[in-house]
């Protein structure tokens, strides 16, 4: 049976590398930002320390975290943001017709910053399986397939992730 194709973003996995909880910060979107920000973008912090979900540069930006709260466009926002570099989330890779397969796991990608939807309020953001590879410059490690029922390795694989590139990077044992 096929993958469904359902781009959600990124969604915590409850669990950090390190065993500890994750950590949460509150930032601000601020009002001129044309983007909207829906719960399970990647975020990034812009240097007057509010943050956007949509104009990062795949590969070359530090991301901040992942957003739990959903904010409109044009609008000032507060959000709720897992900031902890060994955090563990899941997402779907694209629709790339070779999708993720098992020989993936433990090589790097860059993320797809889709928008979100507007009446779901689901993240549009997905693994970029055209960038896979070992260069750890890319955004995320590619973990292992998330083990849930109707996941299979392919088309629209659901991946466990974790960031490469985080503003709030340390050494964690392990990965």
């Amino acid at each position: 049976m096929a993958n469904v194709n359902n781009p959600h973003g990124l969604a915590w996995l409850g669990i950090c590398i390190s065993g500890g909880p994750a950590m949460l910060e509150q930032f601000e979107k601020d009002a001129s930002e044309a983007a909207a920000i829906y719960p399970g973008d990647a975020v990034n912090q812009e240097a007057d320390g509010n943050i956007e979900a949509n104009s990062a540069t795949p590969g070359t930006t530090l991301f901040s975290g992942v957003a739990l709260d959903h904010g409109a466009a044009l609008t000032l926002t507060k959000h709720r943001v897992i900031v902890s570099p060994d955090a563990i989330f899941e997402a779907q890779s694209d629709d790339d017709a070779t999708g993720l397969v098992a020989a993936d796991a433990g090589l790097n990608a860059n993320l797809i910053l889709g928008a979100g939807n507007a009446t779901t309020l689901k993240s549009g953001h997905e693994i970029d399986t055209s960038t896979k590879a070992t260069t750890a410059t890319l955004d995320v490690k590619l973990r292992k397939l998330l083990a849930v029922e109707g996941n299979a390795y392919g088309e629209f694989a659901r991946f466990e992730i974790m960031f490469n590139n985080h503003r709030n990077a340390y050494a964690v044992a392990g990965v």
